[in-house]
């Protein structure tokens, strides 16, 4: 892989956050600072910039937005900062920047594992395969595995890690849905090249795309969008009779900074059934929901 210095020392680390208690304006004020500059530095790079990072450097500017969303702050806390005016006027900045960063760094990491001659190996070095590991552990403790489940993926990326470890710790077998073209074509390489193709399949299609295929758990990716019409989507499959987990990833916290969480209007004819929320450095709340009827 590239040499992709991940242990590098991070920018913030908890001195920059002495003083800060957990539900006072201080803690605003502290915080504040680093939000700010991330947002101003951001915004001098575009896409193309991005994109001609190398990988180390492209995941050094990610990694101070890391440090912040993984700062422990309380939900009070976390509303504090992130409603405060300035911070909230550059959270569509971050947030996107968030989104083109996963696109890209998704794209470097299955071009190295197309090229490697030890691709699970390459895999399992990745520095955030463990974050991976321990969301789909969490996850799937919660919900009941046969050798039925199949699982349909909505937004499965170019590297749908989610798929795959699913596949390799459960033996879930799965198809995954995006609806970039590019990004299907070089996801089944991928998958090829890990010798899952008869356990994983990955087609070019949204949510209109659901009702024809056979599967009794859907995930809803993080980043999907648009939200509502996806949820509008499986809802009206599931009032068809069928009967199905529904999985949705978000963010809560501090983690918000990262992406807009799902919206109760997002899931509306939905009740949520359980929540899991993230642990160490994973980003995403786990969300089981059903029917409301």
């Amino acid at each position: 892989m590239h040499d992709i210095n991940y242990s590098h020392d991070h920018e913030l680390d908890e001195h920059d956050f002495l003083g800060c208690c957990k539900d006072c304006r201080t803690s605003v004020d502290i915080i504040k600072p680093h939000i700010m500059s991330f947002a101003k530095k951001i915004k001098n790079y575009t896409r193309e910039m991005l994109e001609a990072l190398s990988p180390g450097d492209l995941y050094r500017l990610y990694q101070i937005l890391d440090d912040l969303a993984h700062m422990e702050a309380g939900v009070h806390l976390a509303g504090l900062i992130l409603e405060e005016p300035d911070i909230h006027r550059e959270l569509p900045v971050i947030r996107s920047y968030y989104s083109t960063f996963f696109n890209i760094h998704e794209a470097h990491l299955a071009e190295e594992l197309l090229k490697s001659d030890t691709p699970w190996q390459t895999l399992k070095s990745f520095p955030l395969y463990p974050r991976y590991e321990t969301l789909i552990k969490k996850q799937t403790e919660a919900m009941y595995v046969s050798r039925d489940t199949r699982l349909a993926f909505i937004g499965s990326g170019a590297v749908p890690m989610s798929l795959i470890l699913i596949n390799h710790l459960y033996g879930v077998r799965s198809v995954g849905l995006d609806s970039s073209f590019e990004t299907v074509e070089l996801s089944k390489k991928v998958i090829r090249c890990l010798g899952l193709e008869k356990e994983i399949e990955i087609i070019h299609g949204n949510d209109s795309s659901l009702k024809e295929l056979e599967w009794n758990v859907v995930l809803v990716a993080a980043l999907a969008e648009p939200k509502a019409q996806i949820f509008q989507s499986i809802r009206r499959i599931l009032k068809e009779s069928r009967q199905a987990y529904v999985i949705f990833r978000t963010y809560t916290g501090m983690r918000t900074v990262l992406y807009e969480p799902v919206q109760s209007d997002d899931i509306r004819g939905f009740k949520v059934v359980k929540e899991i929320p993230p642990t160490g450095r994973v980003n995403n709340t786990t969300v089981f929901a059903e029917l409301d009827e």
